[in-house]
């Protein structure tokens, strides 16, 4: 399987962090569609990193699950739309209010190369024009599947759109959103039949009966990348001039 990305290394590789973020057993999923799935767990983990009791925070992954675990740390929190307009209408905190900003990025598989570029780049400076200077933006991105079987990962171009928006990388972060158990990573576990009785003693752990949803589960993906950024306190283009920041 051919993985589609372009070489980053010249611009450096920051501190890499691994966050367990699968969601608990009463949890229902993640809203689905053409966005990308936001774990609360994930959710929960930004803000706790990244805020502190007073700040703001801008939700802009088009699930309020940012704004939902910001409001239960008591944090000040705005929503946006995910789909970036010219103009938010924000009033007077239309520029440089939050003190974190939240967004997704999903692998646009059908889209020109060109056109994929000048979005992520205005979304990112739209994320930039928000954030306080010293702020931090947080990128989620997943991989997609082109249709040839290529695997499209967003994330080295949102570092590319970053670097056009004169942001620090700071960090990146493998969100892993399925259960690790003793059987490993996304294991596969037997298909609930039709000879299938749930009052037998001695029964094993299975997935529903559907083929549909069977196939979900084992498909789905394990992982989600987070990349983090920090807006130049001098609002300007800057190379790293901290331990664990590199520019983007």
């Amino acid at each position: 399987m051919t993985h589609i990305h372009d070489d980053t290394t010249r611009m450096g590789r920051p501190p890499l962090a691994v966050w367990l973020c699968a969601p608990t057993a009463h949890q229902p999923p993640p809203p689905g569609g053409d966005l990308v799935p936001v774990p609360r767990r994930l959710a929960r983990r930004l803000v706790a990193e990244y805020t502190r009791p007073g700040t703001v925070v801008a939700d802009l992954t088009g699930t309020s699950l940012v704004a939902e675990q910001a409001a239960a740390a008591g944090r000040s929190y705005e929503v946006a739309s995910p789909t970036f307009p010219h103009r938010p209408a924000y009033g007077e905190r239309e520029v440089a209010w939050a003190d974190l900003t939240a967004l997704t990025v999903s692998a646009e598989v059908d889209e020109a190369r060109q056109r994929c570029e000048r979005r992520l780049r205005a979304r990112m400076l739209f994320a930039a024009t928000i954030t306080r200077p010293g702020g931090i933006i947080a990128a989620i991105t997943a991989v997609g599947h082109a249709p040839h079987g290529e695997v499209v990962d967003p994330a080295p171009g949102l570092v590319r759109a970053a670097s056009c928006a004169g942001l620090v990388y700071l960090q990146h972060v493998i969100a892993i959103t399925a259960p690790i158990c003793e059987a490993g990573l996304g294991a596969t576990i037997p298909v609930q039949g039709e000879g299938f009785d749930p009052d037998e003693e001695e029964t094993e752990p299975g997935l529903p009966a559907s083929v549909a949803d069977a196939a979900a589960s084992i498909t789905s993906p394990a992982h989600l990348n987070v990349s983090v950024f920090r807006v130049s306190k001098k609002g300007r283009a800057v190379t790293a001039d901290a331990p664990g920041e590199v520019g983007a």
